[in-house]
């Protein structure tokens, strides 16, 4: 018999006995969540110890039950709190430590937080006697190398993990064979909002992105957005199932990492059973600690690292908050700020944040002013390129911090916009003439938005002007010729200030709809053109249409691709035609109208032909006698 299995057979005890080596005043390690020794923490509470301090990474349900059981004979530190069990227990049965994730192993290691004894959960050793730590290394390995005293359940429904997951005999004490399901968390059923963050928030991940998800629905969600990405890798906090449906449909292969080409990477994994054999003696999935994975400069050593995480609220300067649970079953510093670091460290990497635009419960908005006095700020303002609501994403990189305040109310619940608004002004985040944010409704900004290639593969995205455009609709016209600007407002106009410009992009449906046309990456596009009608009272169904498009991108077919989508949007929003005074010097924009399936009605007067035409005037003649749809 190999010598290891001696060893074996000398270390094993009862898990009465294992428990009986812990102390009064210890501090203990325990494995936390899914990893919980349940059989030897029931031993402890049959135990006579008291006073025992019990130190878990995400506080799990038998721990907290333990410490809920006798009061005084244990209490908890955890670095992450349940949020189901614990949101409403006395500070007297838990304490939180607001260390980042990627810190714990060396204040162990170290022993600012000293081990006592570390109880864990293995797997059984392989034949060379190496017992893996399964689902939990994160902090677990650096417990194991650092306490006086080592206990480990050996279950056999732990699966086997590669990576730096190896324990050895001689590095445990005290052995239990304890055989017992692992603890699964239930699977998050995502509302509509939820569902809608996901799809814009799947806008933000390109082919060949690196991933980073935040333990929550978000991830749940993301998958019915991604299945169609390809090259996809994995380098994330904590392994959950629904990455490995990204694995198993080939979104995720791993091959564009530059460091762990083809493995995904994690510290632990959370999920059901069929996560558990997933990861079963898998070697293209691999466990490391946290130090080593959460390390900013490890995750910006690849390209593309997409950081995916959550908030409970975001103030207008772009600071980020996080506290009672929202969208997951904790709450905690964790690794959210190393890996948004990291991925704003990386080529091409995006930091983002997702938070519904109101509180569950209470119906505050989650965009606030300013944080209260005991709020926890994880992240500060120049650490986070998104952020996501259900209401769109708002770009806050190299934004000021008016323009972060514009286009976080961007996104706020529109019934919380104008107190912001207000607020705002007081606070002196905006301008002090700031108009009050107007813009179309969500459904038809949804209906307006699109991809389209125009002539020379000129790939561009369509959508409806934002109050936040003003930058870009700035430079659009500082981009134009005396000429366009001339044909554009019939005036040698020299500048466009902000007090203009305002009124150009806060516009709501009843009053008209622009429709903008930007190019080039998505941090740093420019808008090349805009087309709008605009409803006068009085005109009897009539708006008057106008454009403005960049010399540098004419005769692309941009100008009659955009009148026709406004006789589409008009058309639907019940509007009978439209009209338009175009210099007659203009005839670039002339033949542009002159396109168009309905009759056109001209009058010239001092250098300007004034046109309109109906939607129910073809020129085809035929097509006017054709029964109305």
């Amino acid at each position: 018999m190999p010598d290891w299995k001696q060893r074996y057979a000398n270390k094993l005890v009862s898990d009465k006995e294992a428990a009986s080596h812990v102390k009064n005043g210890d501090r203990i390690y325990l494995g936390s969540m899914c990893s919980e020794p349940k059989t030897i923490i029931e031993a402890l509470g049959n135990s006579r110890v008291e006073d025992v301090e019990i130190v878990q990474f995400i506080r799990g349900d038998y721990a907290t039950k333990l410490a809920a059981k006798i009061p005084g004979r244990f209490v908890i530190k955890s670095f992450s709190v349940g949020g189901r069990t614990g949101e409403e227990e006395r500070p007297s049965v838990a304490d939180y430590v607001p260390l980042f994730h990627a810190q714990i192993p060396n204040f162990f290691r170290n022993r600012r937080i000293a081990i006592d004894v570390a109880i864990i959960q293995v797997a059984p050793p392989d034949r060379f006697g190496r017992f893996s730590l399964g689902i939990s290394v994160d902090t677990t390995k650096s417990a194991v190398e650092s306490a006086r005293i080592v206990i480990a359940q050996v279950n056999t429904r732990m699966p086997r993990t590669c990576g730096d997951t190896s324990i050895m005999i001689d590095e445990i004490d005290y052995l239990v064979e304890a055989d017992e399901e692992l603890f699964e968390l239930p699977q998050e059923e995502l509302g509509e909002r939820e569902r809608t963050i996901s799809y814009y928030c799947g806008e933000l991940i390109d082919d060949g992105s690196i991933l980073e998800f935040g333990f929550a629905g978000i991830s749940q969600g993301l998958m019915d957005h991604l299945k169609d990405r390809r090259n996809l890798g994995l380098h994330t906090e904590i392994l959950t199932e629904f990455l490995v449906d990204l694995i198993e449909c080939g979104a995720v292969n791993n091959s564009t990492k530059k460091m762990y080409r083809g493995k995904s990477l994690a510290t632990c994994c959370m999920g059901t059973r069929r996560l558990y054999d997933f990861v079963d003696d898998n070697s293209m999935v691999e466990l490391y600690t946290s130090d080593i994975i959460l390390n900013p400069l490890f995750i910006a050593a690849n390209d593309k690292v997409v950081a995916v995480n959550l908030a409970l609220q975001v103030d207008l300067r772009g600071q980020i908050r996080q506290g009672n649970p929202t969208w997951t079953a904790f709450e905690g510093s964790g690794g959210d700020h190393d890996f948004m670091l990291g991925a704003s460290m990386s080529k091409g990497g995006r930091s983002i944040i997702c938070l519904r635009s109101t509180s569950i419960k209470s119906g505050r908005s989650t965009i606030v002013p300013s944080f209260g006095p005991k709020a926890a700020v994880i992240m500060n303002r120049g650490e986070v390129n998104y952020i996501v609501t259900e209401y769109g994403i708002a770009y806050l990189g190299g934004r000021t911090i008016r323009e972060r305040a514009m286009a976080l109310i961007e996104v706020a619940h529109p019934d919380h916009r104008e107190d912001l608004m207000r607020q705002a002004r007081e606070m002196g985040y905006i301008y002090p003439d700031q108009i009050y944010y107007k813009s179309v409704s969500p459904e038809l900004r949804q209906r307006i938005r699109r991809d389209h290639v125009f002539k020379d593969g000129l790939k561009c995205h369509i959508r409806a002007v934002r109050p936040t455009d003003e930058t870009m609709l700035r430079d659009l016209f500082y981009n134009l010729s005396e000429s366009s600007i001339y044909f554009r407002y019939f005036s040698p106009k020299r500048s466009m200030p902000h007090k203009n410009v305002q009124t150009y992009v806060n516009l709501k449906e009843d009053e008209g709809v622009s429709i903008v046309v930007t190019t080039g990456p998505r941090e740093n596009r420019k808008m090349i053109a805009e087309a709008r009608y605009m409803i006068e009272p009085g005109e009897e169904g009539y708006a008057d249409s106008a454009f403005m498009v960049d010399e540098n991108y004419q005769g692309r077919g941009i100008a009659t691709y955009l009148l026709n989508y406004l006789i589409e949007i008009a058309k639907e929003r019940g509007l009978k035609g439209l009209k338009a005074d175009v210099l007659f010097s203009n005839q670039p924009m002339l033949k542009v109208y002159e396109k168009v399936p309905y009759k056109l009605h001209k009058r010239f007067a001092d250098g300007v032909v004034s046109l309109n035409f109906r939607f129910d005037e073809y020129k085809d003649e035929e097509r006017n006698k054709a029964p109305v749809e």
